[in-house]
């Protein structure tokens, strides 16, 4: 594995280095979130006094927008710019870095799972369970087929 040497005395890894990287591109953009936008290298890196070469600045590219949590600016005028997507957003709310998300799901902390509310209906002897969800879907169906 390749080393990197950071502004300390020793030496890191690269997937150390792109975790810290990643973590502070997800920060400035969660923090400057009144723009739409940053520019990645004019806004984010170079005020950091981040210096990557081509080669690894293309490839932290592919790996942030493959993780989903940044996604570039759509429009003329907006090359190298990138937002936070709303996945972004929800990681940031909950665990307020990409550091800590990484260091949550190490110690084997899952997210938390929105359970639908249910409904019971009926007698005492024969109870019916009703999901909310199932309900709305056969009265779309209904619609439908009144449709034809």
């Amino acid at each position: 594995m390749r080393l990197i040497k950071s502004k300390g005395s020793e030496p890191i890894d690269q997937s150390e280095y792109d975790k810290n990287v990643i973590d502070h591109v997800i920060k400035t953009l969660y923090n400057n979130s009144d723009k739409v936008s940053l520019h990645l290298d004019a806004e984010i890196y170079k005020p950091s006094n981040i210096s990557l070469p081509f080669k690894e600045s293309e490839r932290l590219w592919a790996i942030m927008l493959g993780s989903g949590l940044i996604s570039p600016a759509i429009g003329f005028g907006n090359a190298g710019r990138v937002e936070l997507t709303k996945t972004g957003y929800q990681l940031m709310s909950q665990y307020g870095g990409y550091k800590e998300y990484l260091a949550s799901v190490a110690n084997g902390q899952q997210p938390q799972t929105v359970i639908l509310p249910i409904q019971i209906e009926g007698s005492d002897d024969t109870p019916q369970v009703e999901i909310a969800a199932a309900s709305s879907r056969q009265s779309m169906i209904k619609k439908i087929s009144k449709r034809k």
